[in-house]
């Protein structure tokens, strides 16, 4: 074979090998590419981490601000005024997000949602005026565990369906679990049925809210699979439960004396709706969306910490040495599901890279 030969038949061997620079991409700027792709994970994987935060420091923030209004509005005209605010904005974020879905599966969804953001919205304000503002957090952890049980039973195509909506691992498994004992120790959730403690009733409505709020979780991360519109959905859902809350308050309306309700009262109003209707549900909306199922709801274990702190500046509530262990295991058992989620996430980028199709992290991160 002539010297001519021989170097074409290396430059095909090369190509092959993919050492030359010809259709295979090079080491090096496979290297690169990797490197671009990871930080654009990274990014969005601490935008999901700050919107969620955010989220439950809202939270955690309404709970204190509304015992001002609730002594002086009913919890079902509190409700209802604050979801009056909310509705205006959260249309314009629907609109904005320019979503649309056919009339048939709308009606499949949204009264199925509104029924349970609704009674989490109501309940909150319920549980609230009847045990407290610490029970409520209190009861807030539970939220992940029942969104994990019922993730890992429904399926991706509803009930039935082979494929689950949410895979439990072990590590996130555990996560969950540690989040709960953490947040029982923080805010001494055992302490409650203690002599003079809560009753029946309101164990029965605190872990309706929860449990409320957890199916809106599952049924938004099952609809956005099909429609990833999750601003249009907490738009409709939030004003089917609006009329509904409207019939109930009523009564409460007809005995509230505007006049003589303090400004502190009306601001918990404005607070409840534009903060914590419109900011902090648009933000879990969205990231359930991104994540589905357990992620976005463990992260209320983070609110029971910003309880305490918010109760501490506000109420003047000390923090004891058994609760601060608490927070420290709620903190543990959020790294814990963050980093199973993560793993999946790159699990999953790495798949779609090797058999070559680019990825999507922006909507596949944590």
């Amino acid at each position: 074979m002539d010297a001519r030969a021989r170097d074409g038949a290396h430059g095909v061997l090369d190509r092959l090998r993919g050492r030359d620079g010809g259709d295979a991409p090079s080491t090096s700027a496979s290297r690169s590419w990797g490197v671009r792709d990871m930080s654009a994970h990274d990014r969005a994987t601490l935008a999901n981490h700050a919107a969620l935060t955010s989220a439950q420091l809202i939270w955690g923030l309404m709970h204190v601000f509304a015992n001002a209004g609730l002594r002086h509005i009913e919890p079902t005209a509190f409700c209802a005024m604050r979801l009056g605010v909310a509705l205006p904005f959260l249309a314009a974020q629907a609109r904005r997000e320019g979503g649309r879905a056919p009339w048939r599966d709308l009606a499949r969804w949204v009264p199925a949602m509104g029924v349970s953001i609704g009674g989490a919205y109501l309940m909150v304000f319920v549980c609230n005026a009847k045990s407290g503002a610490t029970l409520v957090a209190c009861v807030q952890p539970l939220i992940p565990v029942i969104v994990a049980v019922a993730s890992a039973c429904v399926g991706q195509d509803g009930l039935g369906s082979k494929k689950p909506l949410e895979r439990m691992t072990r590590l996130k498994a555990a996560g969950v679990v540690v989040v709960f004992v953490g947040t029982v120790l923080a805010l001494r959730a055992y302490e409650i049925f203690t002599a003079g403690g809560i009753t029946v009733g309101e164990v029965f409505m605190l872990l309706s809210q929860v449990g409320s709020y957890s199916m809106y979780a599952v049924l938004l991360g099952l609809a956005t699979k099909t429609y990833p519109y999750p601003l249009l959905f907490l738009f409709l859902a939030t004003t089917f439960a609006e009329f509904g809350i409207i019939l109930i308050a009523i009564p409460a309306f007809q005995n509230l004396r505007a006049s003589e309700v303090p400004a502190s009262a009306w601001g918990s109003v404005a607070f409840a709706g534009l903060a914590s209707s419109v900011v902090a549900h648009s933000l879990n909306s969205w990231a359930i969306a991104r994540v589905k199922g357990v992620l976005p709801t463990v992260y209320s274990g983070i609110q029971v910490v910003f309880a305490i702190i918010l109760a501490r500046i506000f109420l003047d509530e000390r923090l004891q040495w058994d609760q601060l262990i608490g927070v420290c295991v709620t903190m543990l058992g959020v790294f814990a599901v963050a980093k199973a989620k993560y793993a999946e996430s790159s699990d999953e980028t790495r798949d779609l890279r090797d058999g070559g199709a680019a990825a999507d992290v922006s909507t596949d991160a944590i």
